[in-house]
């Protein structure tokens, strides 16, 4: 139901308050997503604008927050829902706060011992190959692109005649060196120069 509240009317500045605080430190694209069905007939502009004050953690974010509460309709249960209006006080009062959880993400890759004999694994490093997979998300949401962050690391066990670079397997036709417990390399299929930990 597309409503105009009244934010001097029973508890509504305080659930209004809480949906402010509630999307300060999101990311931009998720706010604006929110921001256009919490005000489905707000200009596609002042949605933008207060997305970007939200996703730059402005202080002027919750003041236009609230100034759009006072001039435009709502949609009534997406505010409840926003609010948690309809949801019990003390659930409410148990949640310290509404930071974006964070994950930690950890992929063991079950074809690295046997590099080699994948076609899909021997131009790449696992790295990469594990980047593009985590990091292609499809979602049929339009301001939706990345929701997540991650940060793949490089772990100390790993094979060390891999190039860092195209993920080739180094053998005779690379010029290999080892020096102070380093593997010095130079590949043969990309001409990377680097080196790896041998120990």
């Amino acid at each position: 139901m597309v409503i105009r509240i009244d934010l001097n009317e029973g508890s509504n500045r305080g659930l209004a308050d809480r949906i402010g605080t509630r999307m300060m430190d999101q990311g931009e694209s998720e706010v604006r997503h929110v921001l256009t069905q919490l005000f489905p007939n707000s200009p596609t502009m002042r949605i933008n604008s207060m997305a970007n004050d939200f996703g730059s953690n402005r202080d002027t974010a919750k003041i236009e927050l609230m100034n759009t509460f006072d001039s435009e309709v709502i949609d009534l249960e997406i505010f409840n829902i926003l609010s948690s209006a309809d949801r019990d006080h003390t659930m409410i009062l148990s949640r310290s706060n509404f930071d974006p959880t964070k994950f930690e993400l950890s992929i063991v890759c079950a074809r690295t011992p046997f590099k080699e004999l994948f076609d899909e694994c021997k131009d790449i490093t696992c790295e990469a190959c594990i980047n593009k997979r985590v990091l292609e998300f499809n979602t049929s949401d339009a301001f939706s692109k990345d929701p997540w962050k991650v940060n793949v690391e490089r772990v100390e066990k790993r094979r060390v005649d891999i190039c860092k670079q195209c993920g080739h397997m180094l053998g005779k036709k690379d010029n290999i060196n080892m020096q102070n417990e380093r593997l010095l390399y130079t590949c043969s299929h990309c001409a990377h120069k680097g080196w790896v930990k041998a120990k």
